[in-house]
Order: structure tokens, then sequence, then C-alpha cells
């Protein structure tokens, strides 16, 4: 006879719980009146029993972190082995997803991540008196709901009920979730892909003309001296702001939703505690973000300098042709390179799609940082929908950030190793020759007019800036639309 299965034992399945209460009474009287003891009661030998949980011989106190019972453990060891088994679910009809939902919610990933202070199975299904939902004095029925979310979030009320607790981003389950998932997955493989192959075709042609250049020589290069400038101290310490914050929110974020990766388990064993600082350095470097995008708002708002920012970042019907000509270049169909001025439609797509990434991002974020109130005011539902949005756009903006700027950046060709311009704040003649011909050219007509003395041999460089002349173009150019010049 298999162990634990003669009745006539004391420790059989049958008798193990009145075992136990010699010495745990309160905990036995609990246990007997949840779905386990009645389940076992009716003959499964399926049905846990104390010892399923606790151990039989090794039995440690359920602070200890040896203990399958603590609060890191019991969801993964305890709760998963019956509630993610087919042969189980199948034979007693119940959901074989829940641990698979719950290692995928906030909770389950900061658990996962090594947080203990953060809601496990037991925290809402209770420990010993466990009882399905359907029964009115269990403590996830719906209409019992706030009072068990209250436990750990001060406040809640029937909103806290409104949406599956257990979510899993299917179609049938949670359409909305499903169908914003599917198209942020649609747009990254869209935008991003086509990023790809847009800067793929560039890195072609222009490492096929620095080839050409370096091996049959090309033309004369410009040594002029002067240094132009591109962006001011105010605007590189902005520049700056936003960078660090950003790499922050990405490398803390993507710890909480990929807990097991190669890089989060090495950071993890540099300190057991990083885990605990990634959430303040989360919130703290979203507050950076939050205050360096007023701080601009207020720049290109009250400032001369911010004013002519934004009106040089407003897309054109040239910006559209550009395109086309910048992809009729790059495959060979054409021996003409668009001209540019202050900003190309490189910039412009970057630029606005960080206000549009930033307001969403900032948005999204502060309804999951004040759960309390926003789940009260939106349903569980609405902060589940805030939080997807907030993974995915994080997703976007990351892939769009590594393929995009940090190509134009450090890898393309005509400034590799790196534009030094968000550090130095200028750049050469040679660089603005290759990026931004009309810019440049105004540039210089501002100078004739002012009737600035050109650089002589001898005398130091100077930084020459264009604030104050619209479009980057050249006065009296009619708007900038004619880019063949």
């Amino acid at each position: 006879m298999k162990k634990g299965l003669d009745p006539t034992s004391r420790v059989s399945k049958e008798h193990l719980p009145e075992v136990c209460a010699v010495c745990h009474g309160a905990i036995a009287v609990e246990y007997a009146g949840g779905i386990h003891a009645e389940a076992l009661r009716k003959g499964s030998h399926d049905a846990p029993v104390c010892t399923d949980c606790h151990g039989e011989h090794s039995i440690f106190e359920h602070t200890d972190p040896r203990s399958r019972v603590a609060a890191a453990n019991v969801s993964a060891e305890v709760c998963s082995p019956c509630h993610s088994s087919l042969r189980l679910t199948e034979k007693y009809g119940i959901a074989s997803d829940r641990f698979q939902s719950f290692s995928d919610s906030y909770h389950g990933l900061a658990i996962r991540g090594g947080a203990v202070e953060v809601a496990n199975c037991a925290s809402c299904h209770g420990a010993h008196g466990i009882r399905p939902s359907s029964d009115p004095t269990s403590s996830v029925n719906k209409n019992n709901l706030a009072k068990t979310c209250g436990r750990c979030h001060p406040g809640a009320n029937e909103s806290f009920a409104i949406g599956n607790v257990h979510v899993l981003v299917e179609k049938e389950q949670e359409p909305v979730l499903y169908w914003i998932a599917r198209l942020y997955i649609g747009l990254i493989v869209l935008v991003v892909g086509g990023m790809l192959f847009h800067n793929g075709l560039d890195l072609v042609r222009k490492t096929r003309h620095r080839l050409t250049a370096r091996r049959w020589g090309g033309p004369a290069r410009n040594h002029e001296q002067a240094l132009y400038l591109r962006m001011t101290l105010n605007e590189r310490f902005q520049h700056i702001f936003l960078l660090v914050s950003f790499v922050v929110l990405v490398i803390t974020g993507f710890m909480l939703r990929y807990p097991d990766s190669w890089w989060v388990t090495y950071l993890r064993g540099l300190d057991d505690r990083i885990f605990d600082y990634r959430s303040l350095m989360h919130r703290v470097a979203g507050v950076v973000m939050v205050v360096a995008s007023v701080y601009h708002l207020a720049y290109v708002i009250l400032t001369r300098r911010g004013r002519q920012f934004v009106r040089d970042m407003l897309p054109r019907r040239s910006d559209i042709t550009d395109v086309l000509g910048a992809f009729a270049y790059n495959l060979g169909f054409s021996s003409i390179k668009p001209r540019f001025g202050r900003f190309s439609y490189v910039e412009k797509s970057e630029y606005w799609a960080v206000v549009w990434g930033t307001v969403v991002m900032v948005v999204t974020g502060t309804i999951m940082w004040f759960e309390n109130t926003f789940i009260g005011v939106l349903t569980l539902l609405g902060w589940e929908i805030a939080r997807t949005i907030h993974f995915y756009e994080a997703w976007l903006a990351a892939l769009a950030i590594l393929v995009w700027h940090i190509y134009f950046v450090i890898f393309n060709p005509d400034v590799y190793p790196m534009n030094l311009a968000w550090i130095t704040g200028t750049l050469s003649a040679e660089e603005m020759e290759e990026e931004h011909p009309l810019e440049m050219e105004a540039m210089r007509q501002a100078r004739s007019e002012a009737n600035w003395p050109g650089d002589e041999e001898g005398k130091p460089e100077r930084e020459l800036s264009l604030a104050g002349h619209g479009g980057g173009r050249p006065p009296g150019r009619g708007g900038g639309e004619d880019r063949s010049a």
C-alpha cells in the first residue's frame, strides 16, 4: 500500500489533520472549514493536507526563507504544483492558468524579483481556510474583494472588483487588453522595422561613399575653422536630464517585467537589496523626466530661441519630399542627396515621438503609481489597460531610441564614432555641410549681413549661431519649400 494511504495509519491523509490539531488546534479548525478539507472528507487523496504544504520532517517557520510557505515561496512551491497541473485541473474542473496569470501580474513579478512585502496567493485567498470565490464567506468573493484588497490598499472600494483579478492578455478573457497588445505589437513591427530598413539603406550608401572617397579620393574637405552652434548649454542640460532619466526608467522598468533575465539576476547577485531600490529609482527617474519636460515646455514658450526651436520642428510639406528623396538617393535611383536645414525629417519625427511617448508614459505611469486612487476611479480593468499601454509603449520607445537615435548619433558613417554636439554644443563646418547644409548657408548669410569678418588665420574659432532665423534656411527662400538650391 502506498505511503500515507493506509487508513489505519496516524499519518494517513485522513488522520494527518487530526495529528497536527493536537498542537495546532485553531489552525486545524480553520482548515476544516475550507475547500481542501471538504475535498478530503469526500475521499479525494489529491486534496492537500498539512504536510503537502509545510513538509513532513524539515518543517521551518513561515518567516524562514527556507520554508515552502515563506512569503516568497508559497505561490511557486505550494500553490503552483496543484493549480498548474493539467491532470488535476482537468480532473476537478478548475482553471489551470491561475498561477501563470499571478506570475505575470505586478505582485507575481515583484516576488520573482525577490520582493517579500508584496501580495502572494495566501494574502488574498487565505492560508488554511481557503474557500472558492462562489462562497459568500470567501475572502475573494466579489462582495468581499474591497475589504480583502483594503488590507494592502487603504481606501479600496467596489471598483477594485470590476475586472479580472487573474488577467491573461487573451481575446476571450480580456478583449480590450488583447487588442491593445496586438495594436502595439503591429506598431512596433511597422515603426521599428521601417527604421531598420531606412537606416540600413542609409548605412550602405554612406559606407560606400566613404570607402570610395578613401580609395580614389573624393571632394576636398571643408577646412573652415568656424564651429557652428547646434545646442546651447541650456539645451544640452535638458538633453542630459532626459537621457539619464530615460535610461534609468528603461532599466528599472524592464527589471520588474523580466525579473528572471540574466542581467537582472546578475544585478541582484551584486546586491540583494537592488530590487528593493528598483522601485524608488524608477519613481525618482520618472519625477526627473516630468520636471525636465515641464522645464522644456517653459523654455519653448518663454524664450525666443525656444519658440524658434518649435517653429523649426514643425512638419512641412518638404519633409515628405525629403523622405522620398532620401530613399531614392539611398536606393540609387537618384544622384541628388536631399539637403536639410536646421532639422530634417529624422530629428522632427524623433522629437514629436518623444513628446507623444512622454505624455503617454507619464499619464499611465501616474495611474500605476497611485493605484489606490486610480483603481477606485477607473476600476481594476482601467488600471490594467494603463499597465498594458505603459509596457508596450516602453518597448516602442526603447527600440526607437536604439534603432533611430543611436544610429544617427553614433553609427552614422558621417559622424562615427559620435556626434559630439550633445556634449560640446557645436558642429564643424564639414559636419554641417554633410548634415545641415541649408542651415550652414543661412548662418553664413546671417554673418555676412551682420558684417562679421571672416575667420583669419591665427584668430580663435568662432561659434556661429542662427538664433532668430526661421527654419534653418537662408532668408528670402520663400518659406524654405524649395530644397534644390
